[in-house]
């Protein structure tokens, strides 16, 4: 059964005519490729990294990276507020468990 399927589709392929006037432009092609090549090669990193961002798929898995590092790397639990070492160095405003934060006074921390 499979070698007369087989015996069918070659004399069908076989039967009909090769069609070369894709290879008239061949030379042409691959100079062309070439050149893309090397023009992809002299592109600076950032229009390159522009170039990237342009695709969806890339754009989706640069979020998720994200979100996923933030999650891991973001305190889970918020630590005690040290006022006197804030205080000293004067940079209690900056820090991620001051009373002074909005996000703070609503949780009542």
């Amino acid at each position: 059964m499979l070698r007369k399927t087989l015996d069918r589709l070659l004399s069908i392929h076989f039967r009909t005519e090769v069609d070369n006037s894709k290879l008239d432009h061949l030379e042409q092609d691959v100079w062309r490729k070439i050149r893309m090549q090397a023009a992809d090669i002299a592109l600076p990193w950032y229009e390159k990294m522009v170039m990237a961002f342009s695709v969806p798929e890339f754009r989706l898995a640069s979020l998720a990276t994200a979100i996923v590092l933030g999650l891991l790397f973001s305190p889970v639990l918020p630590l005690p507020y040290d006022a006197s070492a804030s205080e000293v160095m004067g940079l209690e405003v900056f820090a991620s468990n001051t009373p002074y934060l909005l996000t703070n006074q609503i949780t009542g921390n």
